[in-house]
Parts: C-alpha cells; structure tokens; sequence
C-alpha cells in the first residue's frame, strides 16, 4: 500500500505512479516519473488520474516527498501532456 500525495488516499502498488529523486548532468537535483517504478532512488507515488497530478504540483507536495528537488520539469511535462495511456491503465507490470 501506497499513499498518493496528491490526493493523500492510499492505493495499491500498481494503481500509482512512482516518482523518483535523481541528480541530472549538471548536479541539480530533479523530479523524474517511473513509470515502470524500476529506476534507484528515493520514490513518491501519485495516482494516475489528472486531479492527483494537478492536486501535487499546485501544493508542491513533490518538493516535500522528495526533499532536495530542486526542478519538478519532468513531472510538470509529463501532466500537461496528459497522462499517457500507459499511465491510465492498469500498472501491474
């Protein structure tokens, strides 16, 4: 079980999305989506349906899971995009 820190509602594994902390090319310390939640790191999860995404970057909420992230680009992207299918659907993989 997993807490969403969007909407703050637990969930299985495999209905959330996993974030990762990561350090780029140039040292900054960054927000990344897993979607396969196989990369190393410190995770947070988030489910897969828009409000979530919205609810967490509007409360900043990805800065305080992952404390030191100093860009959530990557998960700003991946939201305006709208959510892949991939991500809407079930994630047992």
């Amino acid at each position: 079980m997993r807490t969403c820190i969007g909407c703050r509602k637990v969930g299985e594994r495999f209905q959330l999305v996993r974030l990762v902390r990561s350090t780029n090319s140039s040292g900054e310390t960054v927000a990344l989506v897993d979607v396969r939640r196989r990369m190393p790191g410190r995770g947070a999860w988030l489910h897969a349906g828009e409000e979530c995404w919205k609810l967490a970057i509007k409360r900043r909420a990805i800065g305080r899971a992952l404390p030191g992230v100093t860009d959530v680009g990557d998960v700003e992207a991946f939201a305006k995009d709208g959510l892949p299918p991939l991500a809407v659907q079930d994630l047992r993989t």
